[in-house]
């Protein structure tokens, strides 16, 4: 059982941000005041990156320490695997005697907080049809409509109408100013559950806590003044905005992602981005409500602080928007990772770590035992400690079930049905130096992440001594439960 004297250990989650959206990560339009000093005084991780660049399976990750091909949430709303439902994070911490909460976005399909260990919850989504749908939160809608919002009937992203005919016009496509206000907008409204669900917490136990906000997410619907707050003037176009995606795979460059953004200009990509960015601060603002909160309640120096996201978002690389099954680019895949532990000094680490490594890098802070069998490694040891390499590289893995996920409802499929004719699976690693993607139907990309940060020249063609060694790795970490592709990875590429 853990000591009355163990420290707290609260998990703040964002959705859909980027490793480089923060002032502390190098970007001179950010506006992350509260992000930066949490960074200043504690542990930066620079090589974080998620195993799969989508809500669900990269949240499942986070929870149970595996990798998706192993508690197979292939995809979003594929249910975890079974023997899972009632295990993770958050009973690994209250068997250990600590108080568990969970506040926010959950998407962890085929389960739910209080199944999987958590005591108490808060601004917890609703399920429709085997979705908890983020931002479709029913005490939310009841406190937005007691405040005198009219939020459309069954809007899963809480629109107004003056929201939905604000992002449909032509003059600014994708983005707008919120109709509802910044005090009564839904992050503002979460921070506030989390408070009373702190003020629940027991005097003699220490707590575990996830906080999981919907911002930066889709929509680009900031309240004011965040709509406004970002310098547009301070935003630089990603490299590869120059080069599109013409050099890119067909599969991307005929997808959304690249197919709903086409009509915009430079200016219109920059005010998108200001829009974005205007959520990343509107996060930020939380964080710093957050750490106000735990600094009145004398919690602050007993509270190790972790902030994170889930997975990024294009925004503008390659002329590309959003996530998914496709994007197994730098903009997708690395995420922010901030540790401030109270008894460690600040730090930076350039080494690469995955989503799969945080919960017993959690555990081990914590004093907790870590279960056998995980994916997942610690790197407690480098939480404000001196830079150091902690993997050799990084693994990204998604699926499409018959080509479309999407259909799924919260049902377990078992991964072993995978058939490398009917369905279709993407691969990535990252070392230090390179990244290389494999698509089943699609052509093979490699990247030097040295001369070309940016992902602009695919060298896959030219260097195939290089390619056919990822090939191996990525055969080595998918035969468990991918014999078929492991057997392709392995035969000669054709490049």
């Amino acid at each position: 059982m853990s000591d009355p004297r163990s420290p707290n250990v609260l998990v703040i989650m964002s959705d859909e941000q980027s490793w480089n959206t923060m002032g502390c990560t190098g970007n001179p339009a950010a506006r992350t005041p509260h992000l930066d000093e949490l960074a200043g005084s504690g542990s930066c991780f620079n090589g974080f990156y998620t195993p799969f660049p989508l809500c669900c399976p990269s949240r499942s990750s986070l929870m149970t320490g595996l990798m998706p091909r192993h508690h197979d949430v292939l995809g979003n709303w594929r249910g975890i695997r079974p023997d899972l439902r009632t295990a993770g994070i958050g009973s690994w911490f209250s068997e250990a005697g600590y108080h568990s909460f969970y506040v926010g976005k959950w998407h962890v399909p085929g389960t739910d907080p209080t199944t999987m260990g958590f005591s108490d919850t808060a601004a917890i989504p609703a399920v429709i049809e085997g979705k908890d749908r983020g931002r479709y939160i029913e005490d939310y809608r009841d406190f937005a409509s007691a405040a005198g919002y009219e939020l459309l009937p069954g809007s899963l992203e809480n629109l107004t109408a003056a929201d939905q005919l604000a992002l449909r016009d032509p003059r600014s496509p994708h983005r707008a100013t919120a109709a509802i206000s910044r005090a009564d907008y839904l992050e503002t409204w979460q921070t506030g559950q989390f408070a009373q669900v702190l003020d629940r917490t027991p005097d003699d136990q220490p707590w575990f806590g996830i906080c999981s906000y919907n911002a930066p997410h889709f929509p680009l619907l900031p309240p004011a003044p965040f709509d406004t707050l970002i310098d547009r003037s301070q935003i630089t176009l990603p490299p590869s905005w120059a080069t599109g995606y013409e050099s890119l795979p067909p599969q991307v460059k005929r997808s959304h992602f690249a197919r709903d953004f086409a009509d915009l200009d430079e200016d219109g990509w920059r005010d998108a981005i200001a829009h974005y960015l205007g959520l990343v601060a509107l996060v930020d603002d939380q964080v710093g409500a957050i750490v106000d909160l735990l600094r009145s309640r004398g919690e602050l120096d007993r509270t190790i602080i972790v902030f994170t996201s889930d997975h990024g978002d294009m925004m503008g690389a390659h002329r590309l928007m959003e996530k998914g099954h496709l994007l197994h680019y730098e903009e997708a895949v690395h995420i922010p990772l901030i540790i401030r532990h109270p008894d460690a000094g600040q730090s930076t680490c350039d080494g690469l770590v995955s989503m799969v490594d945080l919960a017993p890098t959690l555990l081990e802070l914590a004093g907790v035992t870590v279960p056998g069998g995980l994916d997942g490694r610690s790197f407690a040891d480098a939480v404000g400690g001196t830079t150091r390499t902690l993997r050799e590289f990084v693994t990204a893995e998604t699926l499409l079930w018959n080509h479309d996920s999407e259909n799924a409802h919260g049902e377990h499929k078992d991964p072993s049905t995978f058939s490398l004719v009917e369905d279709e699976i993407n691969l990535s690693i990252r070392n230090p130096t390179h990244r290389y993607i494999y698509r089943s139907q699609g052509h093979d990309e490699l990247f030097d992440l040295i001369a070309d940060p940016a992902e602009t020249v695919n060298l896959a063609s030219t260097q195939k001594m290089l390619v056919a060694g990822c090939r191996q790795t990525l055969a080595d970490e998918v035969c468990d439960v991918f014999p078929e592709v492991a057997d392709t990875l392995r035969a000669p590429a054709a490049l």
